[in-house]
């Protein structure tokens, strides 16, 4: 400030203004203490990569060069600078996928997370991105929060930002799962098959009152904004819906409370059973199926289990806070005592994700044959197929129903209902693409035929060059201890077993996160020779097909009949 303004200010005024502008404009600091600081910030940058280079010399070059799969960018690929443009986007891929192994797998980050988290939670009752603290010892998934308490997932505004939200590593998803679900309806349609859609309300949806909020609600079960105008929307494409809200509704009517798991996602079982008996009930009232022909029987289990969310705080020896839960499940078995198994030959498929599969797949540690298609099995006194992938429920177990209508259309020969079970936090976050099935059960959809079939064989040792690997997730970064990844390879080379696979190519699934531990398999990255043991992915199906998998990108490659292999 300077001019006859400043000259009409009193003395004072004018003095502390020259102070200010003095203790501004000039620093005073030693030499000794500025090397000081830049010596250590220095090494606070490089002390992870010294420790890590100490602990374990080949980190970085065990990192896989990219595994997460690339925006498709067709303009890009006819231009001068496409291969530029490639080798920038495979650089940046590297770069990012050095930089999360650091942070997640790195020697420092792994002894000094949980000290620093368990004392951010315990102390100051903070949680990570992933998990946000409520009441007590209840803990809420992140974005199940973001859907419950978020704009609405059909608001313009929303579903433009997601649209343009993709990025150079990663395409946008689609956001609106109206074309998705109104397209899964007239495919269903064309072959006498209703589709009944079933959203999941997530957990603080059904127990908003232990997020931390307060007790009094506008209604008992709190949805999403645009929850009624995606029913009215579909209601007027003559898509039915079930409202599981209705039914929890119902139950803290009744005064049954929790409804959902302290540490967990998911629901109780005895709230599961609930809903299974409604949509039962909503199924018989919509469709005319055959008479009643399925006898089970049930037998209480007690299970208990640490929680997803809990896992996800990566606490370390310090989770004694949120110790393991207890729970009776109920186990359904046939009149011989053998477990639950998907039907066939049954009118009811029931697609799905993990709260589908939650009670009935063993490594989500809940305990076996007491699922959601399980119970409704019970409720509905008849047989029930299911198709259920433990995340990604918005896309998932639609290209799942498109592999299998194409694998094996003799399958679906009997179903008249398809009920689609989905979390609700798919419609504010899922990937809703259009998924094209089958026209028909006698199509011959092109599936590629220099393949390698598993009919008829047993097993058999190869030696085969990696040409593609879906995406595998970062331990930690979902709330699921285990995943599968599908591997496209070429120039087999049969070491032991039939010669007919000598020089063909594969799909094989193989597990790649194993108890939130990555496998050598899901370092693999094209390029890589490798040596494994194959055998018929349909022999092993009943027990992983519900884990979540990284499958291919290429679409075709979903109709090929996969391998399960083990390095």
């Amino acid at each position: 400030m300077t001019g006859p303004d400043y000259d009409r200010l009193p003395r004072a005024e004018r003095a502390r203004i020259a102070q200010a502008r003095a203790e501004v404009g000039e620093t005073a600091i030693s030499s000794t203490i500025a090397r000081f600081l830049v010596a250590a910030f220095v090494g606070a940058l490089a002390l992870p990569h010294a420790a890590q280079l100490l602990d374990d010399p080949g980190f970085y070059l065990a990192v896989g060069a990219g595994r997460r799969p690339l925006a498709e960018d067709p303009v890009a690929d006819g231009l001068p600078f496409a291969s530029i443009r490639t080798a920038n986007r495979a650089l940046l891929a590297r770069a990012t996928a050095i930089e999360e192994s650091l942070a997640d797998d790195s020697v420092i980050g792994r002894r000094v997370r949980p000290i620093v988290q368990s004392a951010m939670t315990f102390w100051l009752g903070a949680g990570t991105a992933q998990v946000e603290i409520g009441e007590g010892e209840w803990l809420f998934y992140r974005p199940d929060l973001d859907h419950v308490t978020g704009p609405g997932f059909l608001e313009p505004r929303v579903l433009r930002r997601r649209a343009a939200a993709g990025d150079t590593l990663a395409a946008a998803r689609a956001p609106d799962p109206r074309p998705a679900l109104i397209a899964l309806h007239a495919q269903l349609a064309q072959r006498g098959i209703r589709l009944i859609v079933a959203p999941t309300p997530v957990k603080p949806s059904a127990d908003p009152e232990r997020a931390g909020g307060v007790a009094a609600f506008a209604s008992p079960v709190v949805s999403n904004r645009s929850w009624l105008v995606f029913r009215r929307d579909l209601a007027a494409a003559g898509i039915t819906v079930f409202d599981t809200s209705e039914t929890l509704a119902a139950l803290r009517g009744e005064g049954a409370a929790p409804l959902y798991l302290v540490s967990d996602t998911h629901w109780r079982p005895e709230t599961m059973q609930r809903v299974a008996a409604d949509l039962a009930g909503f199924i018989e009232a919509a469709t005319d199926l055959a008479p009643r022909s399925g006898i089970y029987r049930t037998r209480a289990v007690d299970v208990t289990n640490p929680g997803d969310t809990a896992r996800l705080l990566e606490l370390g020896p310090f989770r004694m806070r949120y110790p393991p839960e207890t729970v009776t499940t109920r186990r359904v078995e046939t009149p011989g005592g053998t477990s639950w198994q998907p039907s066939r030959e049954t009118e009811v498929l029931l697609l799905g994700d993990s709260f589908t599969n939650v009670y009935a797949l063993e490594v989500l540690g809940w305990g076996v044959a007491g699922g959601l298609a399980e119970q409704l099995s019970v409720e509905l006194g008849r047989p029930v197929d299911r198709i259920a992938q433990n995340d990604q429920g918005a896309l998932a177990p639609r290209r799942l129903l498109a592999a299998a209508l194409a694998r094996e259309p003799e399958r679906f020969a009997q179903t008249r209902v398809v009920v689609y079970q989905f979390a609700a936090r798919e419609l504010s976050q899922g990937d809703w693409a259009v998924v094209d099935l089958p026209a028909a059960a006698v199509d011959s959809p092109d599936t590629p035929t220099d393949f390698w079939s598993p009919d008829g064989v047993e097993r058999a040792i190869v030696d085969a060059t990696v040409t593609a690997a879906g995406p595998v997730p970062r331990p930690g970064s979902v709330p699921y201890r285990d995943h599968i990844v599908a591997v496209h390879l070429t120039a087999i080379d049969v070491v032991d077993g039939p010669p007919e696979g000598a020089g063909r190519e594969a799909v094989v699934y193989l597990r790649s996160m194993v108890d939130n531990e990555l496998t050598v398999a899901a370092s693999w990255g094209p390029g890589d020779r490798v040596r494994l043991a194959l055998e018929p992915w349909a022999g092993v199906a009943a027990d992983l097909d519900g884990i979540n998998r990284g499958e291919l990108s290429d679409p075709a490659l979903l109709l090929v009949d996969p391998w399960w292999g083990a390095p």
